[in-house]
């Protein structure tokens, strides 16, 4: 069986901004490529072109690193989904952004493995949970009222929030792949969830 895992790197001696973005990338791919319980802290250490020293001075654990993973990816899929919506009225944005979500869990392999495949993810985050939902919630609701959304802070905030639950709900035990198609998620958060948002 051939390994994929990237070749070794030289040290890195970059800035620390640079040398945490390399182990993030680092990270990112070796949790793509084995899973979390697998993961391997001096792999990415190697691949990261950084001491273990230095790693375990930012990450002191496999679950500190997986926390940054995930919350480097959360901003990432937030800014693209913000980008898709530009310009478009709130229901639309609704519709926009299930859509292109949809594309993103199917496209990158590190948010289908931690979203969809990997047990261990969740347990490991099960903890931090309340606080992701209310963060993505209080984020789209933003994003939403700068879209137009005319409807009472408090509303707005628990349609959202209905929106994300259902949206995490519908990742953990997903539906059949015909379903998941970003025409499909587009039909259904038209008719469904579209005219929840004004």
């Amino acid at each position: 069986m051939t390994s994929t895992r990237a070749p070794r790197k030289t040290r890195n001696t970059s800035s620390p901004e640079d040398q945490e973005q390399a182990i993030l990338a680092a990270a990112g791919a070796e949790f793509t490529e084995v899973g979390v319980r697998r993961a391997n802290m001096d792999e990415v250490a190697t691949a990261a072109g950084v001491s273990r020293s230095t790693l375990y001075r930012r990450f002191p654990n496999k679950e500190a690193l997986l926390l940054a993973v995930a919350n480097d990816l959360y901003e990432h899929g937030m800014h693209r989904l913000e980008h898709a919506v530009v310009g478009l009225g709130p229901a639309e944005a609704v519709v926009e952004a299930f859509a292109e979500g949809a594309v993103m869990i199917s496209e990158d392999p590190l948010m289908r493995r931690l979203v969809l495949t990997d047990s261990e993810m969740r347990g490991i985050t099960s903890a931090v949970t309340a606080l992701f939902i209310d963060m993505v919630t209080d984020r789209v609701a933003a994003t939403l009222r700068d879209a137009g959304a005319t409807m009472p802070d408090e509303d707005l905030h628990h349609a959202v929030e209905l929106h994300v639950r259902l949206v995490i709900s519908y990742l953990e035990i997903p539906t059949t792949e015909e379903r998941q198609q970003p025409d499909a998620v587009r039909a259904l958060a038209a008719k469904y969830l579209a005219p929840m948002i004004w």
